[in-house]
């Protein structure tokens, strides 16, 4: 099956492997043909099995507008087919391959598919509005200019194919342009110029142009053509000569005359300017022209006397490109005026304001005194009086009548100039009066006139806004509300009108600022609650400026507001801990370092204290002092708490303070450790470079600073010695035999002050005949050996001391307890002799424990049948026996211990047996017999008992004889036994001797009461043999 697959995959995907291909004729389809119409059918019979595919890589994009039966082969429309869309750029044919594969038999179909096209669209121009706008120049020669506009296009084929129809309608009357199409490929429609053209005439045209294809279908587009103007027309003026008669006493800057020149063209082509002529430019000090409108003014005064006429010529040009003019003549003729009262005539300044026919004059208060501002024309029209005249002036109105405020300058007979002495202030005086009066001087009669110039101060901005405080200081407390009247801002400003106008506003760089100003009143707010920790005060600037003009005045205040404090916050350390550095010699009492706490609150007073350390103390201002002594070489570094409060809240910080040392330590010898250390070469064995000895001093200084860096020397140097700084004393040379004393130096090396501390080393040279050479033999190679050598060496002879020093101990040992036991049985001796015919009583003690064989021995008296009383005295203590036959005795009273004088002394068992384990496990009593008479002294005894009987019962071979028999006791029984109780293994000290006389008390002794206080035997011993019992 998958075989089968794989095949037809590759039929599928390579259709042209051993297949047959058949070629079917063009098949038409008309766009827009409907869905589902039946295109062919390729199966025409129906009894074989088919199965048709689209060849996956033949247009399989034009696929999905086709669907295929798998099983008859019909091939139906399965979407609209358009063929503009499908044949984008395919302007002749759309045509194109379609494959499609029979499986089953192999078969390859092409078929030819061609799309026919539909007149469907509309041709549209390629412009983004149906108007558009041409422009020629209105000297375009006709016939050689042309309009170009982009042809139509229609997305039809048939359209494109046959061409598409334009034609002009709606054009106006003397149309002077025709339609022509060009063949070329530039597409484009063409307009040409027919006719000339005069933009004075008409300046645009209008048409429309109408396209249609070949379905009916058409589309206009609106035409204006814009005539561009040409500079073609010259100024004429109205009249070619201008005569006027002008009074020799016309004023300057009289208007005499007025030329016009008129230019039909527009734009900068008919902007029109006058000028005076390049020959008439020698009269342009006494005339002026006005460049646009033509008017003639006088510039100076004319006198008839000097000159009686003016020629001169005016020219006027337009501003076109290629400049075109016209000139024109001016004729003045000067009239002689007689007979007349002197005339005064102000002339002002151009640039001031000014009312010629009411004298007014306006001038800024802040005009310069050195400027003149008003010139004073006096004339007569006499010709007789001229030059004869004189002109002066008063001031009707004045604050001040003692200053002059205004001075006159006379030019020359007829012309004066008036300038102020002191500067005007509008804020002081804002009107002024002048009257002036000209009068001609006749004999026959004179002649006068006055005139009264009116001078209005104008308003400058020249005061500056004022506060009425320099300063202000506020306060507000922290945790405030918000947006509160903080206080009003008053200024005040001279100045009049827009001048005097002021507003406010804050002055800060901070982005976020909490404090706002009404620019109108001026009254000052806080916008937000305030918190002193994180700031205490704000400093800013208001600026209050005035509206005047050209340039406003503004001045600024300083504004300080300070945020009152509340408690709230716990003091915190400038650092997180402190670290000091002191000498050790640093002197009590003094500071030498300084904590400081801040606490964001104010007005805060802190309390310093140190916990647990007595050597520091600090006072309330965080000065840290030396209480009591310090030493760097005890101790190099002290750390403690220092615990700041505010009587709120506390807080603490680590403190460390470090001893610098000084060099307050000499030197100590190390190695050598004494003085006169003898030290014995051969002279013959040791070679060249040896070190002899490595000196050592230790100097509990710092060595980082020197003071505890050590160096050597040596007193006296000797040749064949070297003593190198690391203190290593090397043979430099061979030495001669004899006996050299060295005094060698240890020094620090402190900067102030040094210490040093001298050893003298003997030094034996010998050779090989020398008493030294042996010696030298065992030092030589200890001090040749290496430090682990050195160190098992040492090792090994303190090991081997230790055992030599344990071995004495315990020969001392022995030979002490061998001492007592030998004392012992002088006294049982003695013992032996002060009681005569003393008889052994055995008692058996019956235990109520089967288990239990052990009894215990004491002495009785023989003859009285009971025990002896040791109350008052101590017992002798021997051995104990044990023996077969006992008899059962209680004992009447306990004995007494003669060193504790107390009973509370239990007997620690000394041997046991293999049966019975030591009692001493079972109870913690002891008693001092013990240390005086070791138990393991009889352990010889007590196992050749063991021996012999395999038994508790035993008895010494060497150093005593068995005890006498009993009459119960058996008669081959030759030696007298001796016995030890088994149940307490009672020690030879717990013995009891019997005897009918009263023993010799020994006070080395002591007396055991245990085997009173439990059920034991006692075994009496007889006085024969007194002297044979061991202990």
């Amino acid at each position: 099956m998958f075989k089968l697959s794989l095949y037809l995959i590759l039929l599928i995907l390579f259709p042209c492997i051993s297949c047959d291909l058949i070629e079917l004729s063009d098949i038409i389809i008309r766009e827009h043909t409907p869905i589902g119409h039946l295109l062919v059918k390729l199966n025409a019979s129906t009894q074989q099995r088919h199965s048709y595919r689209f060849v996956n890589n033949n247009y399989r994009d034009i696929q999905q507008y086709f669907s295929l039966n798998s099983s008859t082969g019909e091939l139906h429309i399965a979407n609209d087919i358009d063929r503009e869309l499908i044949c984008t750029h395919r302007h002749s044919q759309c045509r194109f391959l379609l494959k499609i594969f029979e499986l089953f038999h192999e078969k390859l179909y092409h078929i030819p598919i061609l799309i026919e096209d539909v007149n469907d669209h509309h041709p549209t121009f390629p412009y983004s509005s149906s108007e558009i706008e041409l422009h020629i120049s209105e000297n375009s020669p006709p016939y050689q200019s042309k309009l170009f506009i982009q042809q139509a296009y229609d997305q039809d084929q048939i359209d494109n194919e046959n061409r598409l129809k334009y034609k002009l309608k709606n054009f106006d009357e003397n149309f002077p342009f025709m339609l022509e199409i060009n063949d070329d490929l530039s597409n484009r429609l063409v307009l040409i110029l027919t006719e000339g053209l005069d933009r004075e005439t008409i300046d645009s045209y209008n048409c429309t142009l109408y396209v249609t294809d070949t379905g009916g279908h058409h589309a206009q587009l609106q035409v204006k053509i814009i005539i561009d103007d040409v500079n073609d027309q010259s100024p004429i003026f109205e009249r070619d000569i201008y005569s006027i008669e002008l009074s020799e006493h016309t004023s300057i800057n009289t208007i005499i005359l007025q030329v016009r020149a008129y230019d039909g063209d527009i734009g900068l082509n008919g902007q029109i300017t006058y000028k005076f002529t390049d020959a008439s430019k020698q009269y342009d000090n006494l005339f002026s022209i006005n460049n646009e409108t033509g008017f003639i003014r006088l510039r100076s005064l004319l006198d008839y006397e000097q000159r009686t006429s003016y020629v001169f010529y005016i020219e006027a040009h337009d501003s076109g490109k290629e400049i075109r003019s016209s000139q024109t003549l001016i004729n003045i003729t000067i009239l002689d005026e007689n007979d007349c009262y002197p005339i005064i005539n102000f002339r002002f300044l151009p640039e001031m304001n000014s009312n010629q026919s009411d004298d007014l004059i306006e001038i800024s208060e802040n005009y310069s005194i050195d400027k003149f501002f008003v010139k004073v024309f006096i004339t007569d029209q006499d010709s007789s009086h001229s030059g004869r005249m004189k002109l002066w002036f008063e001031i009707l109105d004045s604050y001040n009548k003692h200053f002059q405020e205004f001075n006159i300058f006379q030019i020359d007979d007829l012309t004066y100039y008036l300038n102020c002495t002191k500067s005007f202030d509008y804020e002081y005086q804002q009107w002024y009066r002048l009257t002036f009066f000209a009068e001609d001087i006749n004999l026959n009669k004179t002649l006068q006139t006055n005139r009264t110039l009116t001078i209005h101060i104008l308003d400058e901005n020249d005061n500056i806004p004022q506060f009425l405080q320099p300063f202000y200081h506020l306060s507000i407390y922290e945790n405030n509300q918000a947006d509160i009247i903080l206080t009003k801002i008053e200024t005040f400003d001279h100045d009049d009108g827009d001048n005097g106008r002021l507003t406010y506003e804050i002055v800060t760089n901070e982005s976020s600022f909490p404090f706002s100003i009404d620019s109108t009143t001026g009254i000052l707010r806080c916008t937000e609650s305030f918190d002193r920790e994180k700031r205490s005060e704000y400093k800013f600037e208001i600026l209050v400026r005035d509206y005047g003009s050209p340039m406003s005045l503004s001045s600024k205040v300083s504004i300080k507001i300070d945020i009152k404090d509340v408690n709230d916050n716990k003091p915190v350390f400038e650092y997180d801990k402190y670290e000091f550095s002191i000498d050790e010699n640093f002197p009590q009492l003094k500071s030498f370092g300084l904590i400081r706490a801040y606490d964001n609150d104010l007005n805060t007073n802190f309390i310093y204290y140190i916990e647990d350390e007595d050597k520091f103390i600090i006072n309330q201002y965080g000065e840290i002092f030396l209480q009591s002594s310090i030493d760097r070489e005890i101790q190099d570094k002290y750390q403690f708490i220092v615990t700041v409060s505010d009587n709120y809240f506390q807080t603490s910080v680590p403190v460390f303070i470090h001893l610098l040392d000084i060099n307050d330590c000499q030197p100590q010898w190390t190695n050598p450790f004494k003085n006169h250390t003898k030290l014995f070469i051969n002279r013959d064995v040791i070679t060249i470079g040896t070190m002899i000895i490595k000196l050592k001093a230790v100097d509990q200084d710092d060595v980082t600073n020197g003071n505890g860096l050590v160096r050597y020397f040596m007193n006296e140097n000797y040749s064949f010695l070297s003593l190198l700084n690391s203190g290593e004393l090397i043979l430099n040379s061979s030495p001669r035999v004899g006996h050299y004393l060295l005094n060698i130096a240890a020094e620090d090396s402190g900067k102030l002050i040094q210490y040093s501390s001298s050893i003298d080393i003997e030094l034996f040279v010998g050779d090989n005949y020398t008493n030294t050479s042996q010696f030298y033999d065992r030092f030589y190679k200890i001090n040749s050996l290496s430090t682990t050598k050195r160190v098992i060496l040492l090792a090994t002879f303190f090991l081997s001391i230790i055992f030599i020093l344990t071995f004495t101990i315990c020969i001392v040992s022995i030979m002490v307890c061998r001492y007592r036991k030998q004392k012992y049985l002088y006294y049982v001796q003695y013992n032996k002799n002060q009681v005569n015919n003393t008889k052994l009583a055995t008692v058996h003690n019956h235990l109520t424990d089967s288990s239990s064989d052990s009894s215990k021995l004491s002495l009785e008296d023989v003859h009285g049948k009971h025990l002896i009383d040791h109350s008052s005295s101590p017992s002798i203590t021997g051995a104990n026996m044990y023996t077969h036959h006992h008899q059962i005795i209680k004992p009447t009273h306990a004995t007494s211990d003669y060193y504790s004088n107390s009973s509370k002394h239990d007997e620690d068992t000394d041997e046991l047996t293999d049966e019975q384990p030591p009692t001493f496990l079972n109870n913690a009593e002891w008693s001092i017999e013990k240390i005086l008479y070791p138990d393991w002294l009889y352990n010889d005894a007590l196992m050749d008992s063991k021996r012999h009987w395999n038994t508790s019962t035993f008895a010494h071979s060497n150093s005593f004889q068995a005890l006498e028999k009993n009459e119960s006791v058996r008669s081959r029984s030759t030696m007298e036994k001796r016995t030890i109780s088994t149940n307490s293994s009672p020690s030879p000290k717990q013995v009891r001797f019997g005897s009918q006389r009263q023993l010799r008390t020994y006070p080395h002794l002591s007396t055991t009461v245990q085997q009173l206080r439990t059920r034991t035997a006692t075994t009496t011993i007889s006085d024969n043999d007194i002297h044979n019992s061991f202990i």
